[in-house]
């Protein structure tokens, strides 16, 4: 599945340039992220911009879910998130947790796969001041951004080595799938692992 979405979005990343990549950033995540990553290695792009860009499209995402939160906190009621398993029962815990350690909610949010947007949203209901929620929203997405634009760089630089030693290139291609899916399935499982604590504690 990751080796068929890096197929389709390196050479689109690619035709379409910074800007296109900063607004699919911004709603997209690591997928899109790891192909511009490549496109890079490939010297179609600047690392240091396309890191900066990232990291703005990361947290400019964060930014709008947590305003239409905001602005829309009825919401927290509604259907819509009762459909996401946000009960009553979850819906005090969550404040309680934005009340004391909103830091620890920013965390669940970003890193865990099930939440995502929606759980930005949910913050943003709960209406936290933005100074507590932007600041741990922000480191989070220079280290994670940050993270998945040089795994795709340094896949795409060993591609070219892997190139020089095995004569089919289709071998080097996989390896490098592998490689990139294996980081992803370690990052999962981190995360998951760290949001787990964090709601134990």
């Amino acid at each position: 599945m990751i080796s068929h979405d890096l197929n389709i979005l390196v050479p689109w990343i690619i035709n379409h340039g910074y800007f296109i990549f900063l607004l699919i950033a911004t709603i997209e995540g690591p997928i899109v992220t790891i192909a511009a990553g490549i496109a890079t290695s490939f010297s179609y792009f600047n690392l240091y911009l396309i890191i900066i860009l990232a990291i703005i499209g990361d947290i400019g995402g964060d930014i709008i879910y947590y305003y239409l939160g905001y602005r829309s906190h009825r919401l927290i009621n509604s259907r819509f998130f009762k459909f996401f398993g946000l009960t009553d029962k979850r819906i005090e815990k969550a404040k309680k947790l934005l009340n004391t350690k909103t830091i620890y909610a920013v965390f669940i949010a970003k890193l865990s796969p099930l939440t995502g947007p929606i759980g930005t949203i949910a913050i943003g209901a709960f209406r936290p001041k933005f100074k507590n929620f932007f600041w741990p929203a922000l480191g989070i997405s220079i280290v994670k951004s940050s993270f998945f634009i040089l795994l795709g760089y340094y896949s795409g630089q060993a591609y070219f080595e892997l190139n020089k030693v095995i004569k089919k290139g289709e071998y080097a291609v996989i390896i490098i799938f592998l490689i990139i899916g294996i980081s992803y399935l370690f990052y999962m499982i981190i995360s998951k692992g760290l949001v787990k604590k964090i709601l134990n504690k």
